[in-house]
């Protein structure tokens, strides 16, 4: 790695990397002003106030992780938040095992606190502001032989200084949002020229590359698939429900439906129609997991509910006495879908359906709210009849009265979802190989 690049001569390389004019506006203008607004929200935001105050004395708190790590090839990891982490982790883990050590840093502080805990990280720290004097003292520090972006988070002065000291960028499971085209033109230029600063860019699907092709021009995009995919088998094959809820469901002679990440709007559309079911068909068991499973909403479920019962006040001895079960507890959702045979995924009603893999995963299938155009995997499970969408209570009585009483279709539905996610695992193979090549691998 050539540190020599990092110092002032960097600032006339940087200018081969992408215009002068982009570099002078985003440095200059942009940045400038996205530190002052970090620091005014930081008054009223208590999640911006985190992230703020979790930025102070980063150099010196990463300087002294860094030292403490073995020698060894250093990959960095930059994701934005939690979403984004969760993607990494199946390649992280790859690498990990070939000796190689991790840096990750976050954005957003939801990621940052959750991987502080996660044991195949060697290093984990927060990105700091994207000025070019922050960008290059990072990467002097950190001196990673290869930068993996997950998704779309891409900084600017990072990518630079981390092309002029030698390492690779790459950019992994991307996805091409159809706002860059909608973009006024200098925008659009912008986006550009960060996205030329990847070396290989990894598109989850063929569409995706096709539209990076028409955006930067065919040469540096390759399809290496979703590492979702391969994130939710994971956790999958190691789930052991049996330790996070105190009672057991009867499989065989019950039908058991999970209502995951619910919202309100969801619950206001589909709850009269699970009331009604549950009356129709005593086997039937519900587990309701609200998004955001606060005191207020728990109570607001119970006077919904009137006849349901709460996780967290019953035990195994005294089993769940009614056909409704309300989950107060978070974190717990993903390995709640095995108990599953019928999955209702919340978000639909409101800013999109929430990630329909976790359930799909266990071959089951899934009823969701229409708002599904923003998922790929929705839509696609959808189009091979695995997913079913419904628009106003009297759908969704009718599709959820037909998955729980039709065993034939429930199960065909359920192996469309279990062979969907079964066929797209081993996307993070793929981009760990290519991390590795460029690691001298």
């Amino acid at each position: 790695m050539n540190l020599n690049a990092l110092d002032s001569g960097g600032e006339r390389s940087s200018t081969l990397l992408v215009s002068r004019k982009v570099s002078l506006l985003y440095s200059y203008f942009f940045i400038p002003l996205l530190r002052l607004f970090f620091f005014v929200v930081s008054f009223f935001n208590s999640k911006v106030r985190h992230g703020y105050n979790g930025r102070r004395n980063l150099f010196a708190v990463l300087e002294g992780n860094l030292s403490k790590i073995p020698a060894g090839t250093r990959v960095w990891f930059h994701a934005s938040s939690f979403g984004e982490f969760e993607q990494a982790k199946p390649i992280i883990e790859i690498l990990k095992k070939s000796g190689y050590r991790i840096i990750v840093s976050f954005f957003s502080p939801s990621g940052y606190e959750h991987a502080l805990s996660y044991p195949n990280a060697d290093v984990v720290t927060y990105v700091p502001i994207d000025s070019k004097k922050n960008a290059r003292r990072f990467l002097s520090l950190v001196r990673p032989s290869t930068v993996v972006v997950m998704r779309y988070d891409l900084w600017m002065n990072h990518l630079i200084a981390a092309k002029e000291c030698g390492a690779k960028v790459v950019v992994a499971d991307a996805t091409f949002s159809m706002k860059l085209l909608q973009r006024a033109k200098f925008m659009k230029d912008f986006y550009k020229e960060v996205y030329r600063l990847a070396d290989l860019i990894l598109a989850t699907n063929l569409e995706n590359k096709k539209m990076f092709d028409f955006f930067l021009g065919a040469g540096k995009v390759l399809v290496a698939g979703d590492t979702r995919f391969d994130r939710v088998y994971n956790r999958s094959i190691s789930n052991d429900v049996s330790k996070i809820i105190p009672v057991k469901f009867d499989r065989t002679n019950r039908v058991v439906m999970i209502l995951g990440s619910t919202w309100r709007q969801d619950l206001s559309v589909v709850g009269d129609g699970i009331k009604k079911i549950a009356r129709e068909t005593p086997r039937l068991s519900v587990l309701i997991v609200p998004h955001e499973p606060s005191s207020e909403e728990v109570a607001r479920l119970k006077q919904q509910f009137p006849d349901a019962r709460v996780m967290s006040e019953i035990t195994e001895s005294q089993g769940v006495g009614a056909p409704i079960l309300i989950i107060d507890r978070v974190g717990i959702l993903t390995q709640l879908y095995v108990l599953g045979d019928v999955a209702y995924v919340g978000g639909g009603f409101g800013v999109g359906v929430h990630s329909v893999l976790e359930p799909a995963v266990y071959g089951i299938p899934i009823i969701t709210g229409p708002r599904i155009e923003r998922s790929d995997e929705a839509m696609q499970l959808m189009q091979e009849g695995a997913l079913f969408f419904v628009k106003d209570s009297s759908s969704a009585y009718e599709t959820m009265r037909e998955m729980v009483e039709n065993e034939t279709a429930r199960k065909n539905a359920g192996r469309i979802a279990k062979e969907f996610v079964d066929r797209n695992i081993g996307a993070s193979s793929v981009v760990a190989k290519h991390i590795m090549s460029f690691c001298g691998d």
